[in-house]
């Protein structure tokens, strides 16, 4: 691929990795952007429940100029406490806003996936980014100079280079890989929710991350904005819903059958945080929890995948979102300093796997705080006592002191 002319780039998927890999690429290159999405610009429905990002995630919104969106729409996280939900005992709690500032330059924040999207969309539209919608790919097709996207209402695109950024159902993966193989279940769902408190309710509250461990379940809250808004997610072990077999394949995806999922997993528990959001939600959504094991190679000559399609991971640990940001952002910076070719496309697998794949193996791994026998949840408890204080003051085990904007891309 030749560097020597202005390129023309096709950015495919607008979720978060989309447009923080349009705005980098922005201030970086002069390449000529566009970036597509499947659905259609007035969209209205709301998309899924909140995103956690910590610093190390805020880090790489600052690269772009969109940190201020979380700071300033999201909710504040100064305090994280994990508790038994049956019994409402205190397992740790710790005060880790003015450290995790001090330490790495933000605390961790909350925002609703929707605030950050429709922040992420004005900003790159606000930067002359050609922004098109209703375009669903359905395969790509390459020549000696150039790369074409085809998509389901028959239209096409071609450019010098594709980033695909398609999610964890990426159409550009199969193109890259070759195979269509599909996500890993991990065993466990989730229901995502939103939920409106009254300043009274919400002032019996700790107002930060709190997390209750149960039999066979959990349950994790936080605050999404400053005008009593809650999001908060219910995890539990259930069969694969693609396969059918789970509640809301039969028909229980209403907003009260959803509650009633949640209700029935939480029966009996004596904390009275999640009982309350729980029948205060305006939205909930069920999401079976997959992964994928890692690519061999991330990009198929002028494809280059990014974000989830590379490299997706469960939403336990809360670094999904921020592993995507961060590869976009590292992507955007190889592009500027060597232009498009299999040497840059290479190192960017090379600098950004060890860690994605490190996240996704530790992600994994805290699904087993779905304790589901007594034996197990005593374990469950002991670990988190004698090391959550030290895995979350260390910023999730150095996670957080990574910056995207100014590490080294050798």
């Amino acid at each position: 691929m030749s560097s020597n002319k202005q390129l023309n780039v096709l950015i495919v998927g607008m979720g978060i990795a989309g447009p923080v890999m349009a705005a980098a690429l922005r201030k970086t290159t002069d390449y000529r952007i566009t970036i597509v999405d499947g659905g259609p610009e007035d969209a209205r429905a709301p998309i899924g429940g909140a995103v956690g990002l910590g610093p190390n995630g805020l880090k790489a919104l600052k690269f772009i100029g969109a940190d201020n969106i979380v700071t300033k729409r999201g909710g504040k996280l100064g305090i994280v406490t994990v508790k038994r939900g049956d019994s409402d005992s205190l397992l740790i709690q710790e005060r880790l806003g003015d450290l995790f500032e001090e330490k790495f330059g933000y605390t961790i924040y909350s925002i609703e996936r929707q605030k950050l999207c429709d922040g992420l969309r004005e900003l790159i539209k606000d930067r002359g980014v050609d922004i098109r919608y209703n375009l669903k790919i359905s395969r790509i097709e390459e020549s000696e100079n150039a790369v074409t996207a085809h998509f389901r209402s028959g239209e096409h695109i071609t450019a010098d280079l594709v980033i695909a950024c398609d999610g964890l159902h990426s159409v550009a993966r199969q193109y890259v890989t070759g195979e269509n193989v599909q996500p890993n279940f991990t065993g466990a769902s989730v229901v995502v929710g939103i939920s409106k408190l009254t300043a009274e309710e919400e002032a019996t509250i700790i107002r930060g991350g709190n997390m209750f461990l149960g039999y066979g379940a959990f349950f994790a809250a936080f605050p999404s904005d400053e005008d009593h808004t809650w999001a908060w997610f219910n995890g539990f072990p259930s069969n694969d819903p693609a396969g059918g077999e789970a509640e809301w394949t039969k028909g229980n995806s209403s907003l009260e059958e959803c509650k009633k999922i949640c209700e029935n997993k939480i029966q009996g528990w004596e904390a009275s945080l999640p009982s309350l959001l729980i029948s205060k939600a305006v939205r909930a959504v069920p999401l079976g929890i997959y992964d994928r094991p890692p690519l061999p190679t991330w990009h198929r000559g002028r494809v280059v995948l990014c974000g989830d399609a590379a490299h997706p991971t469960t939403p336990i640990g809360g670094q999904g979102s921020q592993m995507a940001i961060e590869s976009a952002v590292i992507l955007a910076r190889l592009l500027a300093a060597n232009g498009p070719s299999d040497a840059t496309f290479s190192k960017f697998a090379s600098i950004r796997r060890s860690r994605t794949d490190r996240v996704t193996a530790s992600s994994r791994r805290g699904l087993s705080a779905l304790a589901n026998n007594s034996i197990l949840q005593v374990i469950r408890d002991i670990v988190v006592r004698l090391f959550g204080p030290m895995f979350i003051r260390s910023g999730m085990m150095g996670h957080f002191a990574y910056d995207a904007g100014t590490v080294s891309l050798e």
